[in-house]
């Protein structure tokens, strides 16, 4: 009597996707953490002033909100991806979206004494996209270039933020100007679980490439002059707000 072949255990394969999923969680929800704490601190000080500063205390608060909110927004859309469901696309502003991710990351931004450029150009176009997610790449990026800056000494840290309406598409771009990335590991940035820093999970950029994807877009890599490296962005569908006559 012929045996019958025995069941392939999936328990590695289980455990595999289950540490790929809890590295994604903390990569993923360390900026909007990181903000809280920050602001947390802030409202606190301004609280603890005589006399209290209130409104640079509401601020400050409201940050903590919106970080909590993001976090909270962001494993949500982590579990999504992982049962591939499909995005909760809404109608939104790019260049409000654009400002509250800056907003998050501000106390970062000015902790480790980082230069902003804001260039928006996208006043009145809209995405149809899951806004979480959008945000999660944006911040991604920016989170990627300040940790680009951090070994920078001897020259001013910059990082720009722009937006533009290129070649009937929406282009997002995130520019610093770190070492940038050794041209022989530029086409393995968005790999999973390849990472160019210590330590790094390798998921970050492979999210980023992933939601992107999912939302009809494409992300990729160029090298910035004289130093660093631009994070682009482009969606074709988008929509020009024209407002409701009553």
């Amino acid at each position: 009597m012929a045996r019958t072949p025995p069941l392939p255990d999936l328990r590695p394969a289980r455990i595999n996707a289950l540490g790929e999923f809890a590295a994604s969680i903390a990569h993923e929800v360390k900026q909007p953490l990181a903000a809280i704490t920050l602001n947390a601190q802030a409202g606190l000080h301004w609280l603890e002033q005589d006399p209290p500063r209130l409104e640079q205390a509401r601020v400050a608060l409201r940050v903590v909100l919106q970080a909590s909110r993001a976090a909270t927004g962001m494993v949500r859309s982590l579990h999504g991806m992982t049962c591939q469901a499909e995005p909760e696309r809404s109608t939104f502003f790019v260049d409000d979206m654009l400002r509250d991710v800056l907003q998050l990351l501000r106390g970062e931004l000015r902790q480790h004494e980082i230069r902003v450029s804001e260039e928006f150009g996208l006043a009145r176009h809209q995405l149809y996209a899951d806004q979480v997610q959008l945000m999660q790449v944006i911040m991604n990026l920016l989170q990627n270039g300040i940790d680009a800056l951090h070994a920078v000494h001897g020259r001013e840290r910059t990082l720009a933020l722009r937006s533009m309406l290129m070649e009937d598409a929406l282009h997002i771009s995130v520019t610093d100007n770190g070492a940038g990335i050794a041209p022989e590991l530029a086409e393995r940035i968005f790999d999973p679980l390849f990472s160019t820093k210590p330590g790094g999970t390798g998921m970050g950029l492979t999210i980023c490439h992933n939601i992107v994807q999912a939302h009809g877009g494409r992300l990729w890599a160029t090298t910035a002059q004289p130093h660093g490296t631009v994070f682009h962005l482009s969606f074709k569908e988008y929509t020009l707000w024209t407002p409701s006559r009553s």
